[in-house]
């Protein structure tokens, strides 16, 4: 009984290093622009659909751990702007929100060509570091009057594109679709952030794992 019980961490590391094989580990930067705005409803159930996009800036740096057989794993942090616009009673009212992000997600990428499409999906958390409300000339600190709820949560879906030009230097293009789920509001409104994002990044490799040896 003792050998075998003394096979299976034996078996878990073979498992472990033969995963590893042909792997790779990069580091990534990207910034882009983002068009947010707010799903919201009223405290009688009924949808605003009237908000305009807000247009800002994001960016973010990352690690990627990518599996020879398209398989990915990313974890990032970075900074988004958030908001949305409406034209109430001939009044301009504008939301502009700052989050600093952290992101965990896996993927699959289509590992054939230079030219390599790929999709994942990223649950995220934000912490909200500013918010104002504009409404006409006049603007609110609403993260300091606590009128509205200092962290999101949701998922980042993104497709994209990513070119290799080298084994260690690869460029990307990436649309990053915004789901918040964690309501804003602390009334019986309900406000949620929306909206995507158009970016450029770069990867780097940092770490090349290939364990495997040819016969």
């Amino acid at each position: 009984m003792k050998v075998h019980f003394f096979k299976f961490p034996l078996l878990f590391t073979m498992l472990f290093f033969a995963s590893l094989a042909k792997a790779q580990s990069n580091a990534t930067f990207d910034a882009g622009q983002v068009f947010s705005t707010f799903k919201f409803t009223d405290a009688q159930g009924v949808e605003e659909k009237k908000f305009s996009n807000n247009i800002s800036g994001c960016f973010s740096l990352g690690y990627q751990y990518e599996h020879y057989n398209g398989l990915f794993i990313r974890a990032n942090l970075g900074m988004r702007k958030a908001g949305a616009s409406i034209i109430f009673d001939e009044t301009n009212v504008n939301w502009n929100i700052q989050y600093a992000d952290a992101s965990l997600g896996v993927g699959y990428m289509l590992n054939k060509w230079r030219l390599k499409p790929y999709f994942s999906v990223s649950p995220y958390f934000g912490y909200m570091l500013k918010a104002n409300q504009t409404i006409g000339p006049d603007t609110y600190d609403i993260m300091q009057n606590k009128s509205i709820k200092t962290t999101d949560y949701g998922l980042f879906f993104s497709p994209g594109l990513k070119m290799a030009l080298s084994n260690i230097i690869s460029f990307y293009a990436e649309y990053k679709y915004i789901l918040g789920l964690q309501n804003l509001e602390k009334s019986d409104q309900k406000s949620y952030n929306r909206g995507f994002s158009i970016n450029l990044g770069i990867s780097v490799a940092i770490i090349k794992y290939n364990y495997v040896t040819s016969k």
